[in-house]
């Protein structure tokens, strides 16, 4: 008796490289660049609002956000324009023995590459540069962040202005018009300052 038996063969035919794919466009490897990076943008402003708001009890501050937003965007362009330095100087022979030099048509295929990556970082650069001094791009990205911190932080805040309900006896009572008297004078008193309100 035969414990195992031969199992039939599969004809899977013969292999066939797929064709190379065509190279995405400049532009649109931008702009998926573009998109990915200021959605990280807004995870660190949002992340930047969520301590400031409740680690250290800081107001929303809009225009430090707009200079965070600026100095990330710059650093950004700046990165790329380095890249971008980095591979052209590397296509520049430096001595007989460069490996650039070893085999034209490898040569010519490495070179165009480069040259390609290249443009793609200066792309990138100029674009991060660009959306740093526009103001539309900057106000997207810190209503983002504002909006994202206000989803996450919300329900904290709300349970702590709930939680802890105040003891109403007698002492409470008797300082009620000394806490209402402070509401006016602080609170209300700030309110009408910033819209230009007068109280007397």
């Amino acid at each position: 008796m035969r414990l195992f038996r031969r199992r039939s063969s599969v004809d899977l035919g013969i292999y066939k490289s797929p064709a190379p794919l065509k190279p995405p466009p400049i532009p649109r490897i931008v702009e998926d660049g573009v998109l990915i990076a200021e959605s990280l943008m807004v995870m660190t402003l949002r992340n930047h609002l969520i301590v400031n708001v409740l680690r250290d009890k800081r107001d929303f501050d809009e225009e430090s956000l707009f200079s965070m937003a600026t100095r990330e965007l710059e650093s950004l362009a700046d990165n790329e324009w380095e890249t971008a330095e980095r591979l052209r100087m590397r296509r520049e022979p430096t001595s007989v023995d460069d490996p650039w030099l070893e085999d034209p048509d490898i040569s010519g295929d490495h070179r165009r590459e480069s040259q390609r990556r290249e443009a793609v970082h200066r792309a990138m650069s100029d674009a991060f540069a660009a959306r740093a001094t526009d103001r539309d791009v900057l106000s997207a990205l810190v209503e983002r962040s504002r909006t994202s911190a206000w989803d996450e932080i919300a329900t904290v805040l709300i349970d702590r202005a709930t939680v802890d309900e105040p003891v109403r006896d007698a002492d409470y009572e008797a300082h009620r018009s000394e806490r209402l008297g402070a509401l006016l004078a602080l609170d209300l008193s700030e309110l009408a300052a910033e819209r230009g309100v007068s109280l007397l």
